[in-house]
């Protein structure tokens, strides 16, 4: 075999080889680093088991994954919408932490009412409120989303009127669903309160939304997981979020109302599915244990999305940048975050009435060439939302640049007023008897002039009636008069333990006129005289009081404070009231009849205040009821004497089981919160004691303190506040009440 020649290299030959390899490298240009995948996340809707992105948002911080682009529905819309506004995960919780969401999910804030609303608010203070507008119709839905508006002005403040949402720190876009054309709409520019509220408007809960011609409600019916929204967006990579549930495990109800819930969850079901399936990776909370309505537990919802998308982590961690990448990713988003109230340079008002919206110019104009804050914002709007003519009253910024206005924008309720509000009364008089009562109230506007109003009450049950009054305020001063006239029959009972030993009926039919004056917008007082005829006869029992028939004349002073934020059981503040009555002619009273006591001629006077504080816990109260009477140096009938027996007025005797010319009762008592009833049929329920004293007496030196223990469960139901109890007295007494209808 022939051997290979060997190959000799010198070792300047290899320097001199590799030295040109080198200036070849040199001059070959490097390729550039592939550019990252642009990630777009789709937050789907599932109310307040939304909250749960929170978490997941968190997560993406802590674990450096950039959102590019987002797409949401429903909740997932408003938090979706609120970290595309700029906001952390850090500034989510705080805003979900801070929330009042008893105000938010509850009936109408009762705070924001004037002197006239929050009377009707007590003397019906259920929550079914019908309009007459167009006929008989319920309310288009059980809130009116006051509070949502609010809450959405403030994140939306910043950005005015977006030509586009994609100039928001993060791009944007939310999917909700036109009820003109049965078609999905996906809102991607004007304004960005209006989007998140249109995306959030479920219905039966929050009342549609109008924007450009469509009438828009919550979008999950038709694309609850809007991944594709997001894909078309741009975003190569689509991280799908399902807060919605899954169909594993769905409770099927035999009900009617369960099977069209079921229905309802089943449509949902299947635009979740048809949503997924356009993502690269899909996050699934386990969210069993929340409930759609557990929105006071927004920090256990946050935690369960953090664990859901460290689950996930082995799909999600290929999406992660490097420190310099996350660094100029948040720099960018904060270079496009607006921050606070622009300056702004005029008004401008839809949906108001003339004198309405002059009113909010004028209370405005001081704030104009400035930028105010959104608490004074707020605080000058609640004068018009608390008329009640309104659905809604909310704020927005018009204008795409400087200078830019203030929107306010009322909505008309679409179904009144007029109005009619309906009232059920329910309470044991003795152990054994017990009075009912069905009311309504008539309520319409503008009868006789800008800011009159026209009230019609009718009752049946245990004390019918039916009575008008007619209010006008004199020019736009804050006086008014009001002229009224009415008939009403009610059954007095005489109690003796526990028994009634005699029924006496009084009929009365008055009219009267009243002058008064609105001191503010939780106060009034007016003085008025009425006349009328009154007819009183003994139906069965002991002839304890006369027969009377004839005309009888009065005059009455009252002023009316109502500071509370709540009808039921407040958190906090006064109510208070006080009278000052004189009847100038009565029936006569039979010669036979006691001739020291009398009906014509009588003065009498009576105040009387509650007073609320919040304790520890938010739910939990302090509250004091006090009240006195005097019928001065007269000996008024039976009838007209002041009652004990009433709740938290000394209620373990029987109610009117003790009278007296004279009387003074003080209450004070604790309510704890300890748990509610499912949100929007009702609220709080409370379970509390309170230790009562007090006395009804003819003359001082007669007078018989007693003390009495009172314990209860208190309910805020849709039909009203609903009272169970039982007292006990020092000295023997006792007896169990239950009440619905009006408290304290």
């Amino acid at each position: 075999m022939s051997r290979m020649p060997r190959l000799r290299i010198s070792l300047p030959a290899v320097l001199v080889v590799l030295s040109l390899a080198g200036v070849s490298a040199a001059q070959t240009p490097a390729s550039p680093p592939a550019p990252r995948p642009k990630i777009g996340v789709a937050f789907g809707g599932g109310s307040a088991r939304g909250f749960a992105h929170v978490g997941i948002i968190r997560w993406f911080e802590e674990h450096h994954i950039p959102i590019d682009v987002i797409s949401g529905t429903s909740m997932g819309g408003l938090i979706g919408g609120s970290f595309a506004s700029g906001m952390s995960s850090q500034e989510l919780q705080a805003l979900l932490a801070g929330t009042d969401w008893n105000e938010m999910f509850g009936a109408s804030s009762f705070r924001y009412k004037n002197i006239r609303r929050k009377q009707d608010a007590r003397a019906y203070p259920s929550r079914l409120e019908f309009g007459l507008k167009k006929g008989f119709a319920l309310p288009p839905s059980l809130n009116n989303g006051q509070q949502v508006d609010l809450l959405l002005a403030k994140i939306a403040a910043p950005y005015g009127t977006l030509a586009s949402f994609d100039d928001l720190p993060t791009p944007f876009r939310c999917v909700a669903v036109d009820l003109k054309t049965a078609a999905p709409v996906v809102l991607d520019h004007g304004s960005l309160s209006l989007a998140l509220r249109s995306t959030m408007s479920l219905p039966g809960v929050f009342p549609p939304i109008e924007i450009d011609n469509h009438l828009l409600v919550d979008g999950g019916a038709m694309n609850n997981v809007p991944a594709d929204v997001a894909r078309s967006m741009g975003a190569d990579v689509v991280i799908a979020v399902n807060v919605g549930g899954t169909s594993q495990g769905m409770n099927i109800s035999g009900s009617m109302f369960g099977l069209i819930s079921n229905t309802m969850d089943a449509m949902m079901l299947a635009s979740t599915r048809r949503g997924m399936a356009a993502a690269d990776v899909v996050v699934v909370p386990d969210l069993e244990k929340f409930g759609s309505l557990d929105w006071r537990r927004a920090n256990d919802l946050a935690d369960a999305g953090y664990a859901a998308a460290e689950a996930a982590k082995d799909k999600l961690a290929k999406y992660e940048v490097d420190e310099a990448t996350w660094r100029d990713y948040l720099a960018t988003r904060e270079r496009r975050r607006k921050a606070g109230i622009p300056r702004l340079s005029s008004i401008t008002v839809t949906g108001a009435a003339p004198q309405d919206e002059k009113a909010i110019r004028e209370a405005f104009a001081p704030l104009l060439d400035g930028a105010p804050s959104i608490p004074t914002i707020e605080t000058n709007l609640a004068p018009l939302g608390g008329l009640d003519r309104y659905e809604t009253v909310g704020w927005d910024i018009s204008g795409a640049n400087e200078p830019y206005a203030l929107l306010i924008r009322a909505r008309p309720k679409s179904y009144g007023p007029p109005l009619l509000m309906l009232s059920t009364n329910l309470q044991n008089t003795t152990t054994d008897e017990f009075s009912f009562q069905l009311a309504t109230r008539y309520l319409a506007y503008d009868v006789l002039g800008f800011g009159s109003e026209l009230r019609v009450d009718a009752a049946l049950g245990s004390n019918p009636n039916l009575a008008a009054e007619l209010y006008r305020p004199i020019g736009e001063s804050p006086w008014f008069v009001a002229g009224g006239a009415g008939w009403i029959r009610g059954r007095f009972n005489v109690v003796s333990d526990d028994a009634i030993i005699a029924q006496y009926q009084q009929q009365r039919t008055a009219a009267g006129l009243d002058v008064g004056v609105n001191l503010n917008r939780n106060s009034e007082i007016r003085a008025g005289a009425t006349v009328g005829n009154l007819d009183a006869t003994l139906k069965v029992g002991l002839p304890i009081l006369p027969s009377l028939n004839g005309l009888e004349t009065a005059a009455r002073l009252r002023w009316l404070y109502d500071g509370q934020d709540s009808p039921i059981v407040p958190m906090h503040g006064t109510h208070a009231a006080a009278t000052l009555r004189h009847v100038f002619q009565a029936p006569d009273l039979p010669a036979s009849f006691n001739l020291n006591q009398t009906n014509d001629g009588l003065t009498q006077a009576e105040a009387g205040a509650s007073v609320f504080w919040p304790y520890r816990r938010k739910l939990d109260r302090l509250f004091v009821v006090a009240g006195a009477g005097t019928s001065f140096d007269d000996h008024p009938l039976l009838t007209d004497q002041f009652p004990l027996g009433l709740p938290f007025r000394l209620d373990a005797f029987s109610v009117g089981e003790v009278r007296g010319n004279h009387y003074m009762a003080f209450t004070g008592g604790y309510l704890r919160g300890i748990g509610r009833l499912p949100d929007f049929i009702g609220g709080p329920i409370y379970a509390g004691g309170w230790l009562e004293n007090g006395s009804a007496f003819d003359r001082i030196g007669d007078s018989q303190w007693n003390t009495h223990v009172g314990l209860g469960l208190i309910l805020d139901t849709l039909l009203g506040p609903a009272l169970v109890g039982v007292s006990f007295g020092f000295d023997g007494q006792y007896r169990y009440y239950v009440g619905l209808g009006r408290l304290f």
